[in-house]
């Protein structure tokens, strides 16, 4: 089916216009992500490849936006999340039993974007909040990680 960036642009937008009166910061972005992920989790949604890559975008815009981790690691959990779905070990990935969409590189740029956009917000609005080097905790993302509004 593939990636048609003008509908994960949209989803994107929908989503941050739709939370953004959420306070702080990186509140839009959070709630944003935790109503993508939430979708994805129903039959069917974790194969929507659009969809997927609006919640990927999302996350890395959030993480990054609330200085949890660095822009560093982020890219690179990016890049290593989709090359091991690109590789077909997707399953590796699963946060539940439903399968997980395709990797491409366009997913990940799309994740990349989100980490672009996140770095920007933090500089604009979050700045004294410095991230860890390296955060172990941006692993189990899955199901727990940070803040739930």
């Amino acid at each position: 089916m593939g990636i048609n960036n003008a509908t994960v642009q949209r989803i994107i937008n929908d989503e941050l216009a739709r939370y953004g009166s959420e306070p702080g910061c990186c509140g839009a972005v959070n709630r944003a992500f935790r109503e993508l992920q939430r979708r994805r989790r129903l039959p069917g949604g974790s194969v929507d490849e659009n969809l997927a890559a609006a919640e990927h975008y999302m996350f890395a815009r959030w993480m990054v936006c609330e200085g949890s981790i660095s822009v560093t690691q982020m890219r690179a959990m990016v890049v290593g999340y989709d090359t091991l779905k690109i590789l077909g070990l997707g399953r590796l990935m699963q946060t539940t039993s439903n399968p997980t969409a395709p990797g491409s590189t366009a997913a990940m740029q799309w994740g990349l974007n989100g980490v672009n956009d996140g770095d920007a917000q933090h500089t604009r609005c979050n700045s004294s909040v410095v991230p860890p080097v390296f955060n172990s905790d941006a692993y189990s993302y899955g199901s727990t990680y940070g803040r739930s509004y």
